[in-house]
């Protein structure tokens, strides 16, 4: 079977583009055909693809409301696709529907709407709003992340049978031989955007260290709120106790440093962070936003508290901190709760959604 994933940019490091290249690799390997194109951006990954797998750029600029860059996406998506003959194609992100909407019904190919956001936010696009809107009407498929994002779009799209949940698999990273069993070190990954409540988790922070001034909190990532994330440390006292590491291309090395993660994002889709942290047996804290968290920490390896409570969320870590057994405990649970989200088992239900549409039978059933 010919399989064309489309991604807005390949070269990206973010938790989309690293499950496109994990999904991509299990099917290749399954014997599928697979190509990735990159719209606007290099055809490159940091991420590892099999070598079956071709690459392409298409070297478009973003629409950013412009109409005529709107056509000109549209256009170079139709001539790929016709192109490449691809059995299925794979448009990783809604918003990419949009563009799609004025020659989705007349190809061969079978087409697929993957979301990686909840259906309770945009993002701020309009785009991504009148693309969720036409792959309801347009698209063979829609693939989620949870299965209670799922009832969401069943909710206010009146559909049952065309969208799905599938989860994202954890990545496959290279394993220390050893961990850092006297860490004293909280970890938490993200875009440092108001999304991820970074603001939300240094305030808890400053509640955490004061009990315990011994420990470290490491923040890993970029965006456009780090100035103010770190005038905040600044302003709270923080500068000692908390560092911000920056980008990564080692993030194995910092949960492998790690004695537990902390989550405190606003809202997410399926967080890859609290995957790749269930894998190397973190305990997590989290906030219990919309769709995600409950459902990774379902099995128990893990604490919720309210999205925005600053004093749940210092009062769990101060918890943690202080019961090493109970740490040690949920420990194991992360580790048995991974295995959940085995990238193999994972893209063996892709297998199956691809070859029910391409029979033509389009209901999809939930790996959820």
């Amino acid at each position: 079977m010919k399989i064309l994933f489309v991604v807005g940019n390949l070269s990206s490091d973010g938790g989309t583009e690293r499950v496109t290249c994990e999904i991509a690799s299990g099917l290749a390997r399954s014997g599928h055909e697979v190509m990735i194109a990159s719209l606007f951006g290099p055809a490159t990954s940091s991420f590892a693809l099999e070598d079956s797998i071709t690459t392409c750029c298409l070297n478009l600029k973003e629409a950013r409301g412009g109409a005529r860059r709107s056509l000109g996406i549209s256009s170079a998506l139709l001539t790929k696709v016709r192109h490449q003959q691809a059995d299925v194609v794979v448009l990783v992100d809604s918003i990419l529907f949009a563009f799609c909407a004025p020659w989705a019904s007349f190809q061969r190919a079978r087409i697929i709407c993957w979301e990686h956001f909840n259906l309770a936010t945009d993002h701020g696009s309009r785009l991504r709003s009148v693309g969720r809107s036409t792959a309801v009407r347009l698209a063979d498929a829609i693939v989620v992340l949870t299965e209670r994002d799922a009832e969401a779009w069943r909710a206010r799209y009146r559909i049952r049978d065309k969208v799905g949940a599938i989860w994202n698999p954890v990545p496959h990273f290279p394993k220390p031989s050893e961990e850092d069993a006297a860490s004293r070190t909280v970890l938490a990954v993200g875009r440092l955007t108001e999304q991820k409540g970074f603001d939300v988790l240094l305030n808890a922070w400053h509640k955490v260290v004061s009990v315990h001034p011994d420990w470290r909190l490491r923040i890993v990532g970029w965006g456009e709120d780090e100035n103010d994330l770190k005038a905040q440390a600044w302003t709270l006292g923080l500068s000692d106790s908390v560092v911000f590491v920056g980008r990564t291309s080692q993030v194995e090395k910092e949960y492998q440093r790690a004695a537990l993660y902390v989550m405190s994002s606003r809202w997410e889709g399926l967080p890859m962070t609290l995957l790749e942290a269930q894998s190397f047996g973190l305990p997590v804290v989290s906030t219990d936003c919309e769709t995600g968290p409950a459902e990774i920490l379902a099995g128990g390896s893990g604490v919720l508290v309210d999205v925005e409570d600053d004093e749940a969320l210092a009062r769990e870590i101060r918890d943690l901190i202080t019961d090493e057994a109970r740490r040690s405990e949920m420990s194991l649970l992360a580790r048995d709760n991974a295995a959940r989200f085995d990238a193999d088992t994972l893209c063996g239900e892709w297998q199956q959604l691809l070859e029910r549409l391409t029979s033509g039978r389009t209901r999809i059933t939930d790996a959820s």
